[in-house]
């Protein structure tokens, strides 16, 4: 049975457009070099699974990448009928050579913006990853402040300070509260890591 509630059938939208591509990535189907294209091939697959769950009289899906709130961007935002949605994406592959604790920070600020924004019926973060770093790896040193590893735990309202504040100029230092309690879970697949997570 298809719910008439609009919720239900666009948290099915993400839900499932989020598997399909998973399942595309990993089986090669679907190349991802980096988040711009992840955020591009989930929109389209919600697109095309997003209209099929319109069965109400006058309902519309519509999908929008880089919604301005206020001062600020949400990756994809998503409308079936009265119903909404905030995702906000992160990707991080082995040949992008980055500051792996940074996109730990990044992470966790931007589950920290999604909290923030009330308005929408239904937030997502998904983070994709092609090294067990983000998933398994036991961090220490600067990392172990905004590790992102399973099981790793933050309490709601108590700052996440990076251990790094004021040693490095990144401009990615500023203390990060969430407004509910956050245990990381990843899920592995393929030599795939990836972080679905419902706010």
């Amino acid at each position: 049975m298809i719910d008439k509630d609009p919720i239900l059938r666009l948290r099915e939208v993400v839900e499932t457009s989020w598997q399909l591509l998973f399942q595309r990535v990993i089986s090669g189907k679907q190349p991802i070099n980096k988040e711009a294209s992840m955020q591009l091939q989930l929109a389209k697959i919600m697109q095309e699974l997003g209209s099929a769950f319109c069965i109400l009289p006058g309902e519309e899906f519509q999908v929008e990448l880089e919604t301005a709130v206020g001062n600020q961007s949400i990756d994809i935002t998503s409308t079936l009928g009265t119903a909404t949605v905030a995702i906000e994406l992160k990707c991080f592959k082995h040949e992008q050579n980055r500051a792996r604790d940074l996109d730990m920070y990044d992470a966790l600020k931007d589950i920290s913006r999604l909290d923030g924004f009330g308005q929408y019926d239904l937030k997502y973060f998904i983070c994709l990853a092609d090294r067990k770093y983000y998933a398994e790896y036991k961090h220490s040193g600067m990392a172990s402040s905004v590790s992102t590893s399973n099981g790793s735990h933050y309490e709601a309202r108590k700052p996440i300070v990076p251990s790094w504040a004021g040693k490095w100029k990144v401009g990615r230092d500023k203390p990060i509260v969430l407004k509910q309690d956050l245990t990381c879970q990843w899920t592995e697949q393929g030599g795939w890591w990836y972080w679905f997570l419902p706010r």
